[in-house]
C-alpha cells in the first residue's frame, strides 16, 4: 500500500456530506428511533432508563444535490404521543411547535434566509418540497444541525410548483415489515435459541432497505402487531426476549 501524501496539491475532496446546493425532494412526518452503538461498535436502538426505545416524532426530509446523491435528514418535533399525524404523513395535530425542537430551528433558519413566514404551510411537503438553498451545519448543543445558510429559493419561486404530497403508503408495506421482522426473529431463535428486542433492532438496522422501509421495520419491532404475528408461529415475548413456546 502506497504511503499517504501530505501535499495539499494531492489531497482529495472529502466524502459526500449534506453540504452545498441542495433541493428538498421529499418531506413527511414520522417516528424516528434513535440509535447508538453497543460495546462491539454495532448499531443498536438507544434505550431510556426504563429500557424502552427512545423515539421521537420528526420531520423526515430528503435533500438532493446536483449529481443526484440524496441525504436523509431528521428534524425532531417531540414525543409521538403528543401529536397525531395525518394519514398522508403531511400534517400534525395536537399542539404548537416547540421552540426547543429541531424542526423549529430549521424553519427559523429558513425564514432568516428569506422564506416568507406567511408562506409556511401546515402541510410539510407544501412548505419544503421544491425548496433549494446552500445547506451547511450550524452548532446545535453538543451536535450540529443541517440548515439552509444562504441562497434560499422557496418552492414555486423558480417556476416549478411545490410537489404534491406523496401518496399514502399501502397497508401491505407495513404487513411486509411484520413478515420481515418475523423472519429475523425466527432466524435469531434458530441460531441462539432466543433473541432480545435489542438484538433484533441491530439485525433490522443492518438490512439493505430504503429509508422508509427501514423506519417501518424499526417501528414494527416495538409494535403489538409483531407479538401477534409471532404468536401465530409459536414464538412468545417474555419481558424483552423472544423465545419459542
Amino acid at each position: 500500500m502506497a504511503p499517504m501524501s501530505l501535499k495539499p496539491s494531492e489531497a482529495s475532496e472529502g466524502g459526500e456530506f449534506p453540504r452545498g446546493y441542495l433541493s428538498v425532494t421529499t418531506a413527511k412526518f414520522g417516528e424516528y428511533h434513535y440509535m447508538t452503538k453497543d460495546a462491539q461498535g454495532n448499531p443498536t436502538p438507544a434505550l431510556d432508563e426504563n429500557k424502552k426505545p427512545i423515539v421521537t416524532l420528526a420531520a423526515l426530509i430528503t435533500l438532493e444535490n446536483e449529481t443526484g446523491s440524496q441525504f436523509e435528514q431528521v428534524y425532531s418535533v417531540g414525543r409521538p404521543d403528543r401529536y397525531t399525524v395525518s394519514a398522508d404523513g403531511q400534517v400534525l395535530e395536537g399542539g404548537q411547535l416547540n421552540k426547543a425542537c429541531n424542526l423549529y430551528k430549521l424553519v427559523v433558519e429558513c425564514v432568516n434566509q428569506g422564506y416568507p413566514d406567511q408562506s409556511l404551510s401546515a402541510n410539510l411537503s407544501e412548505t419544503f418540497v421544491g425548496m433549494s438553498a446552500y445547506w451547511d451545519e450550524i452548532p446545535n448543543g453538543q451536535r450540529t444541525l443541517i440548515v439552509p445558510v444562504r441562497d434560499l429559493t422557496p418552492p414555486g419561486a423558480n417556476g416549478a410548483a411545490p410537489a404534491a404530497a406523496p401518496a399514502v403508503a399501502a397497508p401491505a408495506a407495513a404487513t411486509d415489515m411484520v413478515a420481515k421482522a418475523v423472519e429475523l426473529v425466527q432466524a435469531g431463535i434458530a441460531t441462539d435459541g432466543s433473541i432480545t428486542r435489542q438484538s433484533l433492532g441491530q439485525l433490522a438496522f443492518g438490512q439493505s432497505l430504503d429509508n422508509a422501509s427501514q423506519m417501518a421495520l424499526m417501528n414494527v419491532i416495538f409494535d403489538e402487531s409483531l407479538v401477534t404475528a409471532l404468536a401465530a408461529v409459536g414464538v412468545k415475548l417474555d419481558k424483552d426476549t423472544f423465545l419459542s413456546v
